[in-house]
């Protein structure tokens, strides 16, 4: 159930051939599906910092819009950070607005701290609370295409990505837990396109746990055990999958971090799905 929502204040405040991936999307995408606020003013493009309360506690976030059409309905994309961070921290981080270049909607949401490090243990389904109220805000103050949301996020916020697939597969087009583990508990049983990522010689998050992750969603998309190349080089894409939700793995010679041409190889994945 989507939780009530009180809005208390918006605060103002490699290579990858990205062509070629649009063009497939171009060809065979579905309809933009509009959300409220394109029939809305809309939002102004630029930076800023909003704030919601859920479940009785502040919720921050750091929001991009960009420029062009407010009426013209563009993807929403989430990128969670690690333990520790922030969102204003991870968006620079995740590299993924560059290759979208005016693309999508970006929004970074705040974890809590709990008296320790920020991050999303999801106490009582609360951060799940939180990822419900800020689709269903900004569905109605920016002009979003309701099809493509798209999840992502780094090491904590790799979990967190797990997470909201799991939870929300249905509402989510694609995830891309980026060197995170997951998903825990039990997930509502709807396919999801999943594009795992993690290194080999990851020692915070070993890659067992991404291995995990990866044949979590192979077996959520109904996939093959067998796999082929994708585009990306160290990258492979599974056979036989749900023909709407494909799984891609990509298992790179690196530790717990994120490489510049993830951020790229990311936003290709999203931008090509149906």
């Amino acid at each position: 159930m989507t939780p009530s929502v009180n809005i208390m204040s918006r605060e103002l405040a490699l290579s990858v051939t990205l062509a070629g991936a649009l063009a497939c999307s171009a060809s065979s995408a579905s309809a933009p599906v509009p959300s409220a606020g394109c029939t809305a003013a809309g939002l102004e493009p630029g930076v800023t910092t909003g704030a919601l309360t859920v479940g009785g506690v502040r919720r921050t976030y750091q929001l991009v819009v960009p420029p062009g059409d407010k009426t013209l309905p563009r993807p929403l994309v989430f990128g969670f950070h690690g333990s520790g961070g922030d969102g204003a921290g991870i968006r620079g981080y995740l590299g993924l607005e560059k290759p979208a270049a005016g693309a999508a909607v970006f929004v970074y949401p705040d974890g809590l701290a709990d008296g320790g490090a920020t991050g999303w243990p999801n106490t009582g389904g609360r951060d799940v609370a939180f990822f419900d109220a800020l689709l269903a805000t900004l569905s109605a103050e920016a002009c979003v295409d309701t099809h493509r949301v798209f999840v992502t996020g780094f090491s904590y916020g790799g979990y967190m990505t797990n997470t909201v697939g799991c939870a929300r597969a249905g509402v989510i087009r694609a995830i891309a837990p980026l060197s995170g583990g997951g998903p825990g508990g039990t997930c509502n049983g709807e396919p999801v396109a999943a594009m795992v990522v993690h290194g080999t010689k990851d020692q915070t998050v070993t890659p067992a746990q991404g291995q995990q992750s990866r044949d979590h969603w192979i077996q959520a998309d109904g996939c093959a055990a067998a796999s082929h190349p994708a585009p990306t080089p160290t990258c492979v894409a599974q056979d036989g999958c749900d023909a709407m939700n494909g799984v891609t793995s990509c298992f790179f010679d690196g530790g717990h971090e994120v490489p510049s041409w993830v951020g790229p190889a990311v936003w290709s994945f999203f931008a090509a799905q149906p």
